[in-house]
């Protein structure tokens, strides 16, 4: 196996963690403000897809996010992204519906088959700017993948503790 076909089943099998925790989620279970700091399972969801439409489009590509391309802030009706200059706090007062989310996703999904689809193996150590600082190409689709992961774990959790499935098995 070479290192994009590794990449990509690393990328499919994060999506399909987050899939499974999302699977059967309910309007309510999507909108619940948990006590704490803990944020809504709408919030966490929208900053996991907003942060792979940044990684791949502004950090790797040096393109503006589907986000913006999309009108997605008008389609969902988030006008500030969490961890983006938005107020987590926010979306424990809104009340959002899950399909629009679930378009974007399918955008962010698109795009970043598209961006692999052009990925080589000697791109994987080129240089981006990225956090004050500069990663590698491979880095920053490391982080992506860890990052993902860490929120859909987060996601089956936050559906768990409102007495809903979080993960299928």
């Amino acid at each position: 196996m070479d290192s994009i076909e590794y990449i990509r089943q690393l990328v499919e099998g994060v999506r399909n963690q987050t899939d499974d925790s999302m699977k059967d989620t309910t309007a309510a279970q999507f909108n619940w403000a948990p006590p704490g700091t803990a944020s809504p399972i709408s919030a966490v969801l929208i900053h996991l897809l907003t942060s792979e439409d940044f990684f791949i489009h502004e950090v790797l590509q040096g393109k503006p996010r589907q986000w913006e391309q999309g009108g997605w802030g008008e389609k969902t009706g988030v006008k500030n992204t969490p961890g983006y200059g938005g107020n987590w706090e926010e979306f424990k007062k809104m009340t959002l519906s899950l399909e629009p989310v679930l378009a974007y996703r399918q955008a962010v999904r698109a795009a970043t088959d598209s961006y692999l689809d052009s990925l080589t193996p000697e791109m994987l150590d080129g240089k981006v700017k990225f956090a004050d600082g500069e990663s590698t190409v491979a880095g920053v689709i490391t982080l992506l993948v860890c990052h993902t992961l860490c929120h859909a774990g987060e996601i089956a959790a936050l559906k768990g503790v409102q007495g809903g499935k979080g993960l299928p098995y």
